[in-house]
């Protein structure tokens, strides 16, 4: 979803207030300044994980993908079986969780879409964002993607090669 700088900026006003009024009644904002940026830019229907990527603490990174995968606050179960895994690099943390939540049954039941999955075990680019796009549906026609995609594993590498991927 494209949106403008002065949309953001609303969003974002609107963030402040509800915060500071929150602060003002001795509680606590429960959802992060990222978090709620990246809910109100995304797409509802499909998540593009290389932009949920760039996020890159991963306790808040864990927060917007519940909010944004599951369409949910994450529950404490849920925080509690992830909080010894929040100190690994933040690439291999958002692999497991997108992983995780992308292959539950409640997922499947949400019907979202999800576009440029840099963590899918079928990515062979192992989580590199700039390999993802340089070959994605988005930069290449997907008459050619189709074809790529029936090549021999040999000529795939030699594609990916040529196109300055691998």
């Amino acid at each position: 979803m494209v949106m403008s700088m002065n949309d953001m900026n609303i969003y974002t006003d609107i963030y402040d207030i509800v915060s500071e009024n929150i602060q003002k009644a001795g509680g606590n904002f429960q959802t992060s300044r990222i978090c709620y940026e990246k809910i109100a830019s995304s797409n509802p229907v499909t998540v593009d994980i290389s932009e949920l990527a760039e996020i890159k603490d991963n306790s808040i990174f864990l927060e917007t993908a519940y909010r944004i995968l599951l369409q949910r606050n994450i529950d404490e179960n849920a925080r509690k079986s992830w909080e010894n895994r929040l100190e690994l690099p933040a690439p291999e943390f958002q692999k497991l969780v997108t992983r995780s939540i992308i292959r539950s049954a409640e997922f499947a039941n949400t019907k979202i879409k999800v576009k440029n999955n840099i963590y899918s075990e079928k990515n062979s680019f192992g989580g590199n964002i700039d390999g993802i796009r340089k070959a994605s549906s988005v930069t290449m026609p997907e008459k050619l993607m189709n074809m790529y995609r029936k090549m021999p594993a040999p000529m795939k590498k030699a594609a990916k090669k040529i196109m300055g991927v691998e």
